[in-house]
């Protein structure tokens, strides 16, 4: 069934729900299906298997090693026994399908036709020329070349093997989704989006707890739309405000105010009705501002005495009762035991707190701790907070504890630097240069040891794995954590995943790609020492390095039917020179940002023989982006060149114009501190050590995969983003 919006739906709120439906109408079933479970979704009920159409599913299959993916022998052998009218319907639409996954489904046109050897052949003279012609002419005139034909090569191929699944595993995505103990992706909010307008909500499966709230807000609204009940999923009055928030297309992860959408009078009853039940002043306080806007826009005055007595004291900006202004008082008069007192009653607030905590009860900190000091030692203090906090742990969600692990991983020595992402639907990482001392060895890894043991306790619950061969290439996978912001892709890793980009030592060129349709966007590569200074760029302001064997295809500025451009970078050419990092730049020259933009996606190939083939072949495509932050600069992606390694960052910068125009020249600070962040973010445990975990407590390590009754492998299915770690709570 498609869910349509109900005619007793009031008005006011109509529109957003065709909004939502139509939003839904960019997801379908296959592309879902791929994207999640590496399969297609085929119903044999009506086939007949004395029928073998294996002439026609070869075919298709054929169609699709073309784009990089081939069929498995199960899903094979189901499509074999189709109709083949069947066959012919589910090839239009997937060969569709995998062609816009790998960015094949627009016609890649660079400047130069004939790139990369005639931009590397042509003289500076020519290409000047060429490029002041185009901007004079506003970006209307391009030179005209005729297109030589190729030479056909083999390029080594790393194909990506389609499964076949069933409807009941497919309904299993939505779920495993909202099991989530972390921030979801747009992608994913729009796939729940979508199973809530497909099915009835009967045929889904919801979980006993949804544990991320802001996942909950896009159940809670399009119920809401759907005129069904919400109470049982609106548990404090923070609920309302993210339900609302979604409604009207802002952050819910509330980190930015939005405006919010008028909502007609049945509606805020129903809402005020709702928030009369779980209102409580320190959620209110937590979001003053944001509250203000709605409590006015609700009219509470109408429904509630209770909710219009808080209202007034909000906006007469009267002291309302929090646990954190208690907690900010005991800290700020160093009442350290009634800390400790107060934040057992939240543990994982404890845990958020435990840093500051020790920090406060350092040794040096004792003139200011001089009235506690006369009958603790620092030391029987800080014990007194690590042992206060282990009580509790088991109290603490494994999410947090996962993250705090991270986090204490690196405070046995001094930092004078951090690096912070912080919250909001834009990722930017953050570097903060202060000196931060280190912890206690002692205290940190008795920490250590105990969040173990209680995250051991935990999963030693759960069903038995028996012997445990786990993949090495995990330790550079990190637990994925506020992917809200992360960008739709062929592929979807958490930040700082490192993977090796090369199948053979013969694939020693890359080449980036952007495709967009708008204003002029800008594609340029940036070569970095060591210790992350610039070495030099590829860019519209330098098309070729002959020395690092790098060219670009040509500027174009402007695309309004859209309009490609390309890097190639010699990997080992790269190395001579002395460079270390590759970072991959695409910037707004001037313009709205890439959210404003009708079309932008970027990605990269590996090629062995680049003078061959097309210009942009899918099959080599490794990774395909969507470009959708609410930003000018970002950074998909770093290569470690030296380990032929590719560092996915999805992280955007600030933007900063030199004679006009945005451009790496006057990025070069932010490019230099955003590579320096990236490398050294190193905060979060690893999906090996999670393994680890799982291992020592529900199974036997061993030391080769042939021994092994359970697999943890990149190529087996386990990927470092969206899979249900085996029922281990934490899902990623």
């Amino acid at each position: 069934m498609t869910w349509l919006p109900s005619k007793s739906l009031p008005i006011e709120l109509r529109h957003v729900a065709l909004l939502l439906h139509f939003k839904g109408l960019t997801m379908n079933k296959q592309k879902i299906a791929i994207k999640k479970l590496g399969a297609l979704i085929i119903d044999t009920q009506a086939a007949k298997p004395e029928q073998k159409n294996q002439t026609t599913a070869m075919s298709l299959n054929s169609e699709m090693m073309n784009l990089g993916f081939v069929m498995s022998e199960k899903l094979f052998s189901a499509i074999c026994i189709l109709p083949v009218l069947e066959i012919t319907v589910l090839a239009r639409e997937l060969i569709a399908q995998l062609r816009e996954l790998k960015g094949a489904h627009v016609t890649h046109t660079p400047m130069y036709p004939n790139f990369p050897e005639q931009v590397m052949a042509a003289s500076d003279i020519e290409l000047y020329a060429n490029a002041i012609t185009h901007y004079w002419s506003n970006g209307e005139w391009k030179p005209e070349y005729h297109k030589l034909p190729k030479a056909f090569s083999f390029e080594e191929t790393k194909y990506k093997e389609i499964d076949f699944s069933d409807e009941e595993t497919f309904k299993q995505v939505f779920t495993q989704l909202l099991m989530s103990n972390d921030s979801l992706p747009e992608e994913d909010k729009s796939i729940i989006e979508w199973f809530m307008v497909n099915y009835a909500q009967s045929e889904l499966t919801f979980p006993e707890d949804i544990p991320f709230q802001e996942n909950k807000s896009v159940i809670t609204a399009i119920m809401l739309l759907q005129n069904k009940d919400t109470s049982a999923l609106i548990s404090n009055s923070t609920d309302v405000l993210r339900m609302v928030t979604y409604l009207s297309e802002g952050d819910v992860s509330l980190a930015s105010n939005t405006k919010f959408v008028s909502l007609p009078r049945s509606v805020r009853k129903e809402l005020v009705k709702q928030l009369e039940r779980v209102i409580s002043e320190e959620d209110i306080g937590r979001h003053k501002n944001k509250w203000k806007a709605l409590l006015h826009g609700l009219h509470v005055g109408d429904y509630s005495k209770k909710v219009y007595s808080i209202a007034s004291k909000l906006r007469n900006n009267q002291a309302l009762e929090s646990f954190y202004g208690r907690l900010e008082h005991c800290l700020n008069t160093q009442d350290i035991t009634a800390a400790i007192t107060l934040l057992k009653t939240r543990p994982s607030e404890f845990a958020r707190r435990l840093d500051h905590l020790l920090r406060l009860t350092s040794t040096k900190k004792k003139r200011s701790l001089a009235r506690l000091l006369e009958k603790n030692e620092p030391n029987q203090l800080q014990d007194k907070i690590v042992s206060e906090f282990l009580e509790v742990s088991d109290q603490v969600s494994t999410r947090v504890l996962l993250q705090l692990l991270g986090h204490l991983g690196r405070r046995n020595a001094n930092a004078d630097k951090r690096v912070v992402f912080p919250k909001g639907n834009t990722q930017k990482a953050v570097v903060l240069r202060q000196t931060v001392s280190a912890l206690d060895a002692a205290v940190v890894e008795t920490l250590i040891e105990g969040i173990k043991a209680t995250l051991v306790k935990h999963f030693s619950n759960q069903e038995g794995l028996g012997k445990v061969w786990i993949d090495p290439e995990l330790m550079d996978c990190p637990l994925p954590t506020q992917q809200r912001s992360a960008s739709e892709g062929l592929i979807n890793v958490a930040r700082g995943t490192r993977l090796p980009i090369t199948n053979t030592q013969e694939q020693d060129t890359l080449r980036f790609f952007i495709y967009w349709v708008g204003k002029d966007i800008d594609l340029s590569a940036t070569f970095h020492y060591e210790d992350f200074s610039l070495m030099e760029s590829v860019s519209y302001t330098n098309l070729r390095s002959k020395g690092f064997q790098a060219c670009h295809s040509g500027d174009i500025t402007s695309a309004p039917n859209g309009a490609s451009e390309f890097i190639d970078v010699t990997i080992n050419g790269a190395l001579k020179k002395g460079a270390r990092y590759l970072t991959m730049n695409v910037l707004v020259y001037s313009g709205p940002t890439f959210s404003e933009h009708e079309t932008c996606f970027a990605g990269w190939m590996m090629r062995s023989k680049p003078k061959s083939n097309e210009v942009f072949e899918p099959k080599t495509v490794t990774q395909k982006i969507d470009v959708r932050a609410n930003s000018r600069n970002v950074i998909p992606v770093v290569f470690d060149l030296l380990t032929r390694k590719a560092i996915w960052t999805d992280i955007s910068t600030s933007s900063s114009y030199f004679h006009g125009g945005n451009n790496v020249e006057s990025n070069r600070a932010s490019i230099q501190e955003t590579l320096e962040s990236v490398i050294d973010a190193k905060h979060k445990l690893s999906l090996y050590e999670l393994f680890e975990l799982h291992a020592t407590a529900r199974g036997e390590t061993v030391s080769t995969r042939e021994e092994a009754d359970t697999v943890f492998s990149l190529d087996t299915g386990v990927t470092p983003f969206d899979v249900n770690l085996i029922n281990s709570e934490y899902v990623v």
